[in-house]
């Protein structure tokens, strides 16, 4: 055999091994940052604090609760941040979302016995996020968002909405962390 065709048949060889390479690796990063869901409570690692930290960039604190006295809320919390880092719950695909840095999401359950659900951003960015609120039940639900500036200084928010199972609530969120503690929401739409 000439050495041309070995040379031939070597980066055949050589392109199809990185060709599988390529395509394997894709695969993997298509789910970065996703990981599937189990049937376990939706808890990262840390419990919000009540009072944000002295120092650091702000805290963003987004709950959503039934405000029909059912003991679930009617809908999860998806959040993405203003570099387009997502955090939360996803329930149509059971995913959870890990990939804001010091952010974490979990179910709490007051003394009363009703559940919320709570997203909690540490060293929150000042920006522009989308939140999306996923209906899992027909019903009403209270979201209570708060945002802490530097210095611990905070603004608040609270919307009130009917929601059905499969519906999702967008919403525009406007915060700063430096002094002043700016907080401004909208909703604006429903749908996919």
């Amino acid at each position: 055999m000439k050495s041309s065709a070995k040379r031939h048949i070597w980066l055949l060889l050589l392109l199809s091994v990185a060709t599988g390479l390529a395509l394997s690796s894709g695969a993997a990063l298509a789910q970065a940052g996703k990981a599937p869901g189990a049937a376990m409570p939706a808890q990262y690692e840390e419990e919000p604090a009540e009072e944000a930290p002295p120092g650091g960039r702000g805290v963003l604190d987004i709950r959503i609760q039934s405000d029909w006295g059912r003991p679930h809320p009617p809908g999860d919390l998806i959040l993405s941040s203003p570099t387009g880092e997502i955090a939360g719950f996803d329930p149509r695909d059971n995913y959870y979302y890990r990939q804001m840095y010091g952010a974490s999401y979990l179910r709490d359950i007051g003394p009363s016995g009703m559940e919320t659900a709570v997203l909690y951003v540490r060293n929150a960015l000042s920006g522009t996020y989308s939140l999306r609120v996923v209906g899992t039940d027909s019903g009403k639900y209270r979201l209570f968002m708060k945002g802490y500036d530097q210095e611990g200084n905070h603004a608040d928010l609270q919307f009130t909405m009917l929601i059905e199972p499969g519906q999702v609530h967008h919403y525009l969120i406007n915060y700063s962390n430096q002094g002043g503690a700016y907080l401004k929401a909208r909703r604006t739409r429903i749908g996919e």
